[in-house]
C-alpha cells in the first residue's frame, strides 16, 4: 500500500493505496505489449464508494495504518482490491482535448 500524494482525479484527495494491475495488448504492428493500469483508493473520490469507504474511514480516524489493526485494515483493503477496477477514459474529454491541442489552445 501507498500512502500519500494528490489524487490526479480530484487534484484535491489524498492518496490511500495503489493497487497496479497487469495489462496486455497488442499494437499496431501486431506484437505483444505487457504493463500495468494503477488503480487509486482516494480519501476524497471513493469516500461514498461502498467497498472503499471502510478503508478511508480507518484512515480518516486513525490517520495511518496501526500494527494493532493490520488484520482489520487487511480485510478492507482485501474487499476493496476484490471490487477494484481500472476507469474507463472518457472518450469526449479525451477529443475535446486533442481539438483544443489542434487548436492550439493548450
Amino acid at each position: 500500500m501507498i500512502r500519500g500524494g494528490t489524487c490526479p482525479r480530484c487534484r484535491t484527495g489524498e492518496v490511500l493505496a495503489v493497487l497496479r494491475l497487469p495489462r496486455s495488448w497488442t499494437n499496431t504492428s501486431g506484437s505483444l505489449v505487457r504493463g500495468t493500469r494503477d488503480v487509486l483508493l482516494c480519501a476524497a473520490c471513493d469516500a461514498d464508494d461502498p467497498l472503499a469507504g471502510p478503508v478511508v474511514t480507518y484512515f480518516a480516524v486513525h490517520g495511518r495504518a496501526r500494527p494493532q489493526d493490520a488484520a482489520l485494515l487487511a480485510a478492507c483493503l482485501l474487499r476493496w482490491i476484490a471490487g477494484a477496477r481500472p476507469a474507463e477514459p472518457d472518450e469526449r474529454a479525451l477529443r475535446a482535448e486533442a481539438e483544443a491541442w489542434r487548436r492550439g489552445d493548450l
